[in-house]
């Protein structure tokens, strides 16, 4: 199944991949940047993405952004109104809460959004999909961004050649939309847009 996906096991435990991941985001330079001059670049960015699929936030309420490092997907999902919070390894207040993306401390059927763009830095793929669909209420929306054949940086788990093998990874949601990209901010080149069953 994962033929079309290269997933690099680098790490021995689990702990050294969360260590790994860790190194980046609590670079002080890199925060000092995302803070600061990256800031408005990102915050404009996703008002584009968001704004982009604007027929899936119909009437949503509750979202949550993992791997939303300081959080501008949460800043600007709070300026369309809805109650929305972030997820990642470092706490970065008031959009970011600690978390773990393969074992998320919520209950099922939490959201009605979920987004993210971190799958290339996800050890286990499965288990961070099982969790973005517990999490998700019926009906609800996951969004993902991707990076399709890009080689992705040294904290990158796994490259994604083809979206199928992701797409059927996902159990209890049906793909809507799936199309490729241009953020003005990153590197994603492709979107896929589940809705849960």
């Amino acid at each position: 199944m994962y033929g079309k996906i290269k997933i690099f096991n680098r790490h021995k435990k689990y702990e050294d991949y969360i260590n790994k991941q860790l190194e980046k985001t609590l670079d002080p330079n890199r925060i000092k940047k995302w803070k600061g001059e990256e800031w408005q670049i990102k915050v404009d960015g996703f008002r584009h993405l968001f704004k982009r699929n604007e027929k899936f936030l119909q009437n949503k309420k509750n979202s949550v952004c993992l791997g939303a490092r300081t959080g501008q997907e949460v800043f600007v999902l709070r300026e369309l109104g809805l109650d929305s919070i972030g997820i990642d390894l470092v706490e970065f207040p008031p959009y970011t809460i600690k978390g773990d993306i393969h074992n998320l401390e919520f209950d099922d059927e939490k959201f009605d959004l979920i987004f993210t763009n971190i799958l290339d830095h996800s050890m286990y793929l499965e288990k961070f999909i099982s969790e973005m669909e517990r999490v998700c209420t019926k009906n609800g929306i996951i969004i993902l961004n991707i990076q399709e054949k890009i080689l992705g940086d040294d904290y990158s788990e796994n490259i994604i050649k083809d979206p199928d093998p992701i797409i059927k990874i996902f159990k209890n949601s049906n793909i809507i939309q799936n199309r490729k990209i241009k953020n003005t901010f990153d590197e994603m080149n492709r979107e896929l847009v589940f809705k849960k069953n």
